[in-house]
C-alpha cells in the first residue's frame, strides 16, 4: 500500500510538470498551510509553496529549455507577492534578457511589435483618451461647426486605449469636427486615423485659412478601417492651426474615430539654427537671408546698403523717393529708375484734390497744408477744432464745434441749492432746466475761473480737488444730431483726470484715468457718434497738487466729421 501511494504520488508530480491537458486537484498534506487572501491567485494546476516549504529534490524534472531553473537556496515568495505564471520568470533589472532582447511588459501595458516604436503624434490627445466633460480634451476647435451633442464619448470597442469620438451628422452637408487651435512648424505631415460605422469623412487644415479638402473616404464596416491623409505646412503656424474631419452622411451607428497619428518628416534643416534674419533651405541645409534682410551689401539690391540691424537700406546718395533727396538741394527729384537724385522739381506734375491739402515740396506729395484739417484730430496747435466745410482749424467759439461755451469763456454767478451763488461757467455744471443735482456734482467751490495760462481765449476752468475721490463734472445735456463727431479737449496742471459721456443710447466706455504732471497743454482726443437724446459729458477730477495749479481744462470741442 505504502509502494502504491508513493507511486501515486510521483505521476502526478510528473503530470503537473509536463502541462498535462488535465491538471489535478493537489490536496495539501497535513500541516501544510495555503497561501494568505491577500497573495496572488495561483494558476489553475499551480503550487503555491510556502514560505517554509522545502527546495524541490534534485530528481525533479528539469525546467523547460530556455528558462533559468532555480537554485538550491533562491527565496520563496513571501505570502502575497504575486506569482509569475509558470515558465514565464521577469529578469530584474541588469539580468541579461532570455529571449530575443524583449524584456517582458508590464502588467497592463500594450505589448508593441517586436523592435517597433509607435510613432508618436503631432496631434493633442490623439486617442481621446482625455475627456474631463461631455467633449474630448484639445478638440471641437474654433473652425468646428458640428454640435456638441452630435460628439460623443464612445467607450466600447475602441481601436487603442479605452475611448474613442463618435461624431453624427445625417445630413448630406458637411459638418466640420477640428482639433483645437496649436502652432505647428513648417514641414510635410503624414496622418492616419481609424475610422469605423457608416458615413463620409474628408480631410482638411486651417492655418490663416482654409485649405483644399481631400476626397472623402465612405466607411460602411463594424471593424475599424485606417484612413491616410498628408499635408503640407509651407511656413510655421502660430496658435492658429486645426485640424480638420468633414463628415456627412452618417447613419446607424453614426461614424466613430480614433487613433489619429500625424507625423512630420524629418528635413535637413531640422540641425540647423539660422538668425532671426534668416531662413533655412532645405536644399542646400544653409541660412539665407529673408527678404529684405543682409549678412553684407552683396544680399541687397546695388542701389542698397547693409546697416547694423541687417537690414538693407538705401545707400548714400542713392533714392527711392524724392524725400530720400532732402540733403540735395540742387538734386531733389529722384529718378526711381536709377534710384539716383536728379535736377527737377518734385511737385511738378502733382494735383491735389482736396482743398485742405498741398504738394510739399520736398516729398512730392500731397498733405496737409498748414492749419488745414481733415476732422478735430488734425488740429494740434492752437486751435483746436475743424471746420470740416473749409477744411481749416478754428478756434473753441467756433459755429463748427457742437459743445457750447467749450472755452469756458463765458461765465455767470448761480445759485446752487446748499451751496448758495458761485461763479460757475454757463451751459455747465449739469444745469437742466436750471436745476442742479447738488448730490452728485462736484462742490461749486472747487471750480474756479482760471486766467493765468489759458489754452485759448482768455480763460480756462480749474480744478481745485485735494481728495483721492474722483468728483464729477458735468455739461448740460443736448440732442446731437446723426453722424460721427471728433472731439478734444486740452489739459494742464497736476493731477488725475479722465472723462465719459451719457446719453439715450447709454453710457459710452470707460476710460482711463490720466495722470497730468505738465505746464505744457496737452490735448485728449475722443470720438461721439450722433444721433443721440440728452447727451452730456462728464469730467472724473481727483488728488489735484497746488505746485502747477492743480487741474486746469480748456477748449472742450466736437466737430462733424
Amino acid at each position: 500500500m505504502t509502494l502504491f501511494r508513493v507511486c501515486l504520488t510521483s505521476l502526478l508530480v510528473f503530470v503537473a510538470a509536463c502541462g498535462g491537458d488535465s491538471d489535478p486537484v493537489v490536496t495539501p498534506d497535513a500541516g501544510q498551510t495555503r497561501p494568505d487572501a491577500g497573495g496572488g491567485t495561483p494558476d489553475a494546476g499551480e503550487e503555491t509553496p510556502d514560505a517554509g516549504e522545502e527546495t524541490p529534490d534534485a530528481g525533479e524534472e528539469a525546467p523547460d529549455a530556455g528558462e533559468e531553473a532555480p537554485d538550491a537556496g533562491s527565496e520563496t515568495p513571501d505570502a502575497g507577492e504575486e506569482i509569475p505564471d509558470a515558465g514565464s520568470e521577469t529578469p530584474d533589472a541588469g539580468e541579461e534578457i532570455p529571449d530575443g532582447g524583449s524584456e517582458t511588459p508590464d502588467a497592463g501595458s500594450e505589448t508593441p511589435d517586436a523592435g517597433v516604436e509607435p510613432e508618436v503624434s503631432v496631434i493633442d490627445n490623439w486617442g481621446f483618451e482625455e475627456w474631463p466633460g461631455a467633449l474630448p480634451e484639445m478638440w471641437l476647435g474654433s473652425k468646428s461647426n458640428i454640435t456638441s451633442d452630435s460628439v460623443q464619448k464612445v467607450t466600447t470597442n475602441a481601436y487603442e486605449g479605452v475611448n474613442a469620438v463618435r461624431l453624427t451628422n445625417t445630413s448630406g452637408t458637411h459638418r466640420r469636427f477640428t482639433t483645437g487651435a496649436k502652432s505647428m512648424p513648417a514641414g510635410r505631415y503624414a496622418c492616419t486615423f481609424q475610422a469605423r460605422g457608416t458615413g463620409e469623412v474628408r480631410n482638411a487644415f486651417f492655418d490663416d485659412d482654409y485649405s483644399s479638402y481631400s476626397s472623402y473616404t465612405a466607411v460602411d464596416s463594424a471593424t475599424w478601417t485606417q484612413v491616410a491623409y498628408s499635408f503640407n505646412l509651407a511656413n510655421d503656424v502660430f496658435d492658429t492651426f486645426e485640424l480638420i474631419f468633414s463628415i456627412r452622411n452618417t447613419s446607424g451607428e453614426h461614424l466613430s474615430i480614433d487613433d489619429v497619428r500625424c507625423t512630420r518628416a524629418a528635413e535637413p534643416c531640422d540641425a540647423v539654427s539660422c538668425e532671426s534674419w534668416e531662413r533655412c533651405v532645405n536644399a542646400t541645409a544653409t541660412c539665407e537671408p529673408l527678404a529684405g534682410r543682409c549678412n553684407a551689401a552683396e544680399d541687397c539690391s546695388e542701389w542698397q546698403a547693409c546697416d547694423e540691424t541687417n537690414t538693407c537700406v538705401v545707400a548714400a546718395g542713392r533714392c527711392t523717393r524724392h524725400a530720400d533727396c532732402a540733403g540735395t538741394p540742387e538734386t531733389p527729384v529722384c529718378d526711381t529708375a536709377s534710384h539716383l537724385c536728379v535736377e527737377g522739381d518734385p511737385c511738378a506734375g502733382v494735383v491735389c484734390n482736396h482743398p485742405a491739402t498741398s504738394c510739399n515740396p520736398t516729398s512730392g506729395v500731397c498733405e496737409l497744408s498748414a492749419g488745414a484739417c481733415f476732422t478735430t484730430y488734425d488740429c494740434v496747435g492752437e486751435l483746436p477744432a475743424c471746420d470740416t466745410a473749409t477744411g481749416r482749424c478754428v478756434s473753441a467759439d467756433h459755429p463748427a464745434n457742437i459743445i457750447l461755451n467749450g472755452g469756458f469763456e463765458s461765465w455767470s454767478t448761480t445759485y446752487i441749492p446748499y451751496h448758495g451763488n458761485h461763479l460757475l461757467p454757463d451751459y455747465w455744471y449739469g444745469l437742466d432746466n436750471g436745476v442742479a443735482d447738488p448730490g452728485t456734482e462736484i462742490r461749486p467751490s472747487r471750480l474756479v475761473r482760471y486766467t493765468t495760462a489759458v489754452h485759448g481765449g482768455s480763460s480756462a476752468l480749474q480744478f481745485v480737488v485735494p481728495i483721492q475721490v474722483a468728483e464729477r463734472f458735468t455739461l448740460e445735456k443736448f440732442n446731437i444730431p446723426s453722424g460721427n463727431y471728433s472731439c478734444s479737449y486740452r489739459v494742464r496742471g497736476h493731477g488725475t483726470l479722465r472723462h465719459r459721456s451719457y446719453s439715450s443710447a447709454g453710457w459710452s466706455p470707460a476710460t482711463d484715468f490720466l495722470t497730468v504732471d505738465s505746464d505744457e497743454w496737452q490735448p485728449v482726443f475722443f470720438r461721439v457718434t450722433g444721433n443721440v437724446r440728452d447727451w452730456r459729458l462728464f469730467f472724473y477730477p481727483s488728488r489735484s497738487e497746488a505746485d502747477r495749479d492743480h487741474l486746469q481744462v480748456d477748449d472742450v470741442v466736437c466737430t462733424k466729421d
